[in-house]
């Protein structure tokens, strides 16, 4: 069985996997977990599945081993091809983004069989999963009274636009759900490589859009932190819309902003959890707590930083006037 600590460290640049780069060229994708969590397991061979079944639309990595929940290595590991390339570099290679994104929504969706899991109503089902987030880290996290009001404020607005939405409506591709720019990898030719599968669901491909240009997303790679305009956010959109048949464009534009509003919930509320349970104790009741322990110092440093600018009200208040 291949070691995956025999091989380069590289950076400690993500909050969910470690990577090292093997003598023999391929990447081994340590996953962050506790001891004993009873569901590290699930979630490796979900990834697993979710790398074999994107490898046809030629922008994911290659995978080549499982390797499973042990002794030191509680959350197993996946080993695939290394990747040679930079960050994207914003706006400026927004458009190959939008190529990469529009390949993998082009992919036919996986069988009701497959361990992908699937969204029939991705506006209320990812509505309802940042519900709890707000009860349980939303007043630790975020202690500017003015900040939490506005982000209760957009909560409301959402909740109220869940009741007058067709959701059945909204159409459904596989979705990636963690497409910040620091997860595509820009190689020599231009290709943007997708390479972060741990959330691949069938869902909204807005929440990609989204995710892929909201603030909480773009300045979140230490190696990025670019803030995009209105109209540097519009030409990714009108690149990608473009790519589609005409018929898919169309069903899918009513989505575009309703969409875009929860998943800067969505990613501002992941803050807050990142916040609070990083900093908390281990819970042994609790074995999904996130842990911060495989980040180096810097990187921490970084993060907290990001967070306390995307937490600042005057942040807040700009994003919402987007659509405000």
């Amino acid at each position: 069985m291949t070691d995956p600590f025999d091989g380069e460290a590289l950076p400690a640049t993500g909050t969910a996997h470690g990577h090292v780069r093997l003598k023999n060229g391929l990447l081994a994708r340590i996953a962050y977990a506790h001891e004993g969590d009873p569901t590290a397991a699930t979630r490796l061979n979900v990834q697993a599945e979710a790398f074999r079944y994107l490898e046809p639309a030629g922008c994911t990595p290659r995978l080549h081993e499982v390797i499973g929940p042990r002794p030191g290595l509680p959350g197993g590991a996946l080993i695939v091809d290394f990747i040679d390339g930079h960050p994207p570099r914003l706006p400026d290679e927004l458009d190959t983004m939008a190529e990469t994104l529009a390949a993998i929504h082009a992919l036919p969706l996986p069988p009701a069989t497959s361990a992908i899991p699937r969204q029939a109503d991705p506006f209320g089902q990812t509505l309802a999963a940042i519900e709890p987030l707000v009860a349980r880290f939303l007043d630790k996290a975020v202690p500017d009274v003015d900040a939490r009001a506005e982000i209760v404020d957009e909560l409301g607005i959402v909740r109220d636009l869940a009741s007058t939405l067709d959701r059945g409506m909204q159409p459904l591709t596989v979705a990636l759900a963690d497409t910040h720019p620091g997860n595509f990898i820009v190689d020599r030719r231009g290709t943007a490589w997708f390479v972060d599968l741990e959330k691949v669901h069938v869902g909204s491909p807005a929440i990609d859009l989204a995710h892929a240009t909201l603030p909480t997303s773009t300045l979140w790679h230490p190696d990025i932190g670019v803030l995009l305009t209105g109209e540097q956010v519009q030409a990714f959109y009108d690149d990608y819309l473009a790519l589609l048949p005409r018929e898919k464009a169309v069903a899918l534009a009513p989505w575009l902003m309703p969409m875009r509003r929860l998943t800067w919930l969505r990613t501002t509320l992941f803050m807050a959890r990142w916040r609070v349970e990083t900093r908390s104790p281990r819970d042994p009741s609790n074995p999904g707590q996130w842990s911060d322990a495989g980040l180096e110092t810097r990187m921490k440093q970084h993060i907290d930083a990001r967070i306390d600018r995307c937490f600042g009200v005057d942040a807040i208040r700009a994003v919402r006037r987007e659509w405000l």
